[in-house]
């Protein structure tokens, strides 16, 4: 599947403004469960399984992206959730840069392959100068989808 698939249109947040990075992944999950991704009764145990996973180590990637990520019991389906963050964020990148944009992975626990597939893509996103500055360039739901659409991912 390419990584537009995963995404729930309604649940993409363009300029999050929150403080830290765990208040961010809580909106970010939080919108997630509001488009029905997952149950809302679900969503503060995947929250703590994706910041049980960040603390394990940083999903800053570096570029200004981070990719907080998650398998899950509680899902039933692979789900990405983007964001940009106009005032940057410290996620501990192993560049050092703040985030500029996030893209959030959850997984059900038995999707590993699905799982680091979606992964790949992000990454190959990120490290391709031109799409990684198009991807910070985004400022709307629709130029975050319409951008995964064509690059396909």
């Amino acid at each position: 599947m390419s990584l537009r698939e995963y995404c729930f249109p309604e649940a993409i947040l363009c300029e999050i403004d929150t403080p830290d990075k765990e208040t961010a992944l809580r909106e970010l999950v939080d919108a997630l469960a509001a488009a029905k991704a997952f149950p809302k009764a679900k969503a503060a145990a995947i929250w703590k399984e994706v910041v049980e996973r960040e603390r394990q180590a940083t999903t800053g990637i570096g570029e200004g992206v981070g990719i907080p990520h998650a398998r899950s019991s509680h899902a039933k389906k692979v789900c990405m959730e983007i964001s940009s963050v106009p005032a940057d964020m410290d996620c501990g990148a192993v560049d050092g840069e703040l985030v500029k944009v996030i893209l959030l992975l959850v997984s059900p626990k038995e999707s590993t392959d699905e799982h680091l597939a979606a992964m790949k893509s992000i990454v190959k996103i990120v490290r391709d100068p031109y799409q990684r500055a198009r991807l910070h360039s985004c400022t709307s739901p629709d130029s975050f989808l319409d951008l995964l659409a064509e690059i396909g991912g």
